[in-house]
């Protein structure tokens, strides 16, 4: 019978709660960083086109200078790239963190300290996907939109709390394999190179 392949807290067990959960984490984080790059996709045509519009204005003057909603919606695509990508750049490794405490005692408590911060990292995204899904309501309810295009602003908010969400679910699940011996990481999802990893 076939060894299972180990990794940094054990051996690899693909079955059982915690694999469903993070199987589960990892489809949403991939759909989440699939919808980010759409957005950065999305600001990249909006600013190539507010530089266009601009630069048309001065040979023509009935083309407005600016476009109307740019900066807003920037703003908008901006946060939800942020937001939905999150939680891939996790599962990936990709996060910033400091990794002088992780070598601590030649890695004698990388376990202890991946586990602290996985266990606050999952509260600290819990509390804002909580905030944002409420916060969204509270928008929806009351039928809050923005002051220039009069988007209803529960629909951005809503993104972001879907992103803040998977960032929230993959946290947990990330707390959950630390507490099992499960491997943390899949390097394989990053869009790094090797010298920017």
């Amino acid at each position: 019978m076939a060894k299972a392949p180990s990794s940094a807290f054990g051996a690899i067990n693909h079955t059982g709660p915690v694999a469903a959960l993070q199987r589960a984490a990892d489809m949403l984080s991939i759909a989440g960083g699939l919808i980010a790059a759409g957005c950065i996709a999305a600001l990249t045509l909006l600013v190539l086109s507010e530089i266009a519009v601009a630069t048309l204005s001065k040979i023509m003057p009935v083309v407005p200078n600016s476009i109307h909603v740019g900066w807003e919606y920037s703003a908008y695509l901006m946060g939800a790239s942020f937001l939905l990508g999150a939680g891939m750049t996790l599962r990936a490794g990709l996060q910033i963190r400091v990794e002088m405490l992780m070598r601590a005692g030649h890695g004698r408590f990388a376990r202890l300290l991946e586990i602290f911060s996985s266990a606050l990292g999952s509260a600290v995204s819990a509390f804002l996907a909580y905030a944002l899904i409420q916060l969204s309501l509270r928008t929806y309810r009351f039928g809050e939109v923005s002051q220039d295009s009069f988007t209803p602003l529960w629909i951005p908010q809503a993104v972001l709390a879907f992103g803040a969400l998977i960032l929230a679910l993959q946290m947990i699940a990330r707390t959950l394999s630390c507490l099992v011996g499960q491997p943390v990481d899949r390097p394989e999802l990053g869009a790094a190179t090797a010298i920017e990893g």
